[in-house]
């Protein structure tokens, strides 16, 4: 994909290691404001999301679906080795999942996830479901997201860090994640999604759930928020999360 856009981008094909056989993905992370997004929209935009974009009357809507978008074609091109994205058509299913059309490369498959300011975005094969989702760290979303977590999940999340929205955010993206890949958004209830156990790292942890045991997810901090990926548990995906966090925030540049 031709990238005209400056950073903060994070960019770059995942290597999803199976016992079996060795499956290939994207991942694309970006902070890039809404002038640099409309400025160069016709570089990665397909001509019917052009269309729909000159139906977007407010900025903050431009933003978010613009920044969906780059970032969704951004993994996709990382996953496939794109050059022109504006060939990729990215509609919306019944339930407000993203579709991704494109020529003769069939089943593949994208997340996206943002907050006001940050994109994300997964591309994989369908044989290989996946989940991505990002949440901004906000102390006013705490009284909220703590009745959406059991006794057990709230305990997990004072293991690791003093801070209450970190904790608890951080328990929210791994659960949105997850019904991102189940495809049942927030529709499930989320004590079906409950996290079992994790396992907290120098930079990241890795949790796993109680009703979906084939599942895992890899969830890492930056400055002002938290992003999980969920995917299968007998996967192994190696990720430079120091990268992310040096472009994006946490770690000095």
């Amino acid at each position: 994909m031709d990238n005209n856009l400056s950073l903060p981008t994070y960019s770059s094909p995942l290597i999803l290691q199976r016992q079996d056989c060795v499956l290939r993905g994207g991942l694309c992370l970006s902070q890039i404001n809404v002038q640099q997004l409309i400025a160069t929209h016709h570089d990665f935009l397909h001509p019917k999301e052009q269309d729909y974009l000159a139906t977007l009357l407010y900025p903050k809507r431009q933003h978010s679906y613009l920044l969906g978008r780059y970032c969704a074609k951004q993994a996709i091109s990382a996953y496939k080795n794109l050059n022109n994205s504006t060939q990729v058509l990215i509609e919306t299913g019944v339930f407000h999942q993203p579709i991704v059309n494109y020529l003769s490369h069939d089943n593949i498959q994208v997340s996206i996830s943002h907050t006001d300011i940050l994109g994300a975005a997964l591309a994989f094969p369908e044989a290989h479901p996946m989940g991505i989702d990002v949440e901004a760290i906000c102390p006013s979303k705490v009284a909220t997201i703590k009745t959406q977590l059991s006794p057990n999940e709230q305990q997990l999340a004072f293991l690791f860090s003093d801070n209450k929205a970190v904790q608890l955010t951080f328990l929210w993206t791994v659960k949105e994640a997850l019904s991102k890949v189940l495809k049942c958004g927030l529709m499930a209830p989320f004590e079906l999604l409950e996290v079992e156990k994790t396992k907290y790292q120098e930079n990241f942890a890795i949790s796993y759930f109680k009703n979906f045991k084939q599942y895992k997810a890899l969830s890492f901090f930056l400055d002002t928020a938290v992003c999980s990926l969920v995917y299968p548990q007998k996967t192994y995906l190696a990720l430079d999360i120091r990268a992310i966090q040096k472009i994006l925030g946490r770690l000095p540049t």
